[in-house]
């Protein structure tokens, strides 16, 4: 017969612990450029202490998913909890029984700002298929990376931003105030994909005369004009835990340049 669970057991578990740590900086997670491995924020992020035991600092994450995971086990666990003093709370069993993670859609959006992002992720995306050097690992580097992997590790989270920039202001207009918020970070860390991908574009360009180079850094400048003439506050916000007095030394995102 199995051992019943504890309340201990609840406490015990990651998301519990994570969300019970006074430093934890609320959604940092939702404004950063997700590179873990040169994040020395990553003490105070929910996302980082969700990822699968045993996970690198290395590997690709998907930074929402094992956060969801990890709040499904704490739900399964307080299920278990109840069960086991023969009590039941409906709304979490109809919440695990429809489980949102298999049910995940993007709202569709017919903005020319999403088409630039998409553009230049599609253009970056068959160059970097066509580049000698790529795939690659992805691995920590003290002296931080290449140029080649800032624009690899940008080239699709560009667009992602953007996108998310757009729809958090869409909701936000709705009435959503606190959406406008998530709309000028989004847009903040799309500028600094955006800028960090052009200098990165500008070291390559020293040993690669790719026409597609060149190209792509037009798409970036027109990226970066039309994301500040949508959002001109986003530049100045201040992120709590990477940007501003409240940053960790060294800084999330800074330390991601590769230059």
């Amino acid at each position: 017969m199995a051992t019943p669970p504890r309340l201990a057991d609840l406490f015990a578990q990651p998301f519990v612990k994570a969300m019970l740590d006074p430093t934890l900086i609320p959604g940092i997670y939702d404004t950063c450029d997700q590179w873990c491995m040169y994040c020395p924020a990553t003490a105070h992020c929910l996302a980082y202490r969700c990822r699968p035991d045993g996970a690198c600092d290395d590997e690709p994450q998907e930074i929402y998913i094992n956060i969801a995971d990890r709040l499904f086990e704490g739900m399964r666990l307080i299920k278990d909890l109840h069960a086991a003093e023969g009590r039941t709370i409906p709304e979490l069993e109809a919440m695990l029984a429809d489980d949102p993670r298999g049910r995940v859609t993007l709202v569709p959006v017919d903005d020319p700002l999403e088409r630039l992002g998409r553009r230049y992720a599609r253009l970056s995306s068959r160059y970097l298929a066509s580049h000698p050097d790529f795939p690659f690992a992805m691995k920590y580097r003290p002296a931080g990376p290449t140029p080649l992997e800032v624009f690899a590790w940008y080239h699709v989270l560009i667009a992602v931003k953007i996108y998310r920039a757009i729809t958090s202001s869409a909701a936000a207009a709705r009435g959503e105030d606190f959406q406008r918020q998530d709309a000028l970070f989004s847009a903040k860390a799309a500028l600094q994909g955006i800028d960090r991908s052009r200098a990165a574009l500008s070291a390559m360009e020293a040993s690669d005369e790719d026409a597609r180079l060149g190209e792509m850094q037009a798409q970036l400048r027109r990226l970066a004009r039309e994301v500040e003439g949508r959002f001109p506050e986003a530049r100045g916000q201040v992120r709590p835990g990477l940007d501003g007095p409240a940053q960790p030394a060294g800084g999330c995102t800074s330390a991601a340049s590769g230059t």
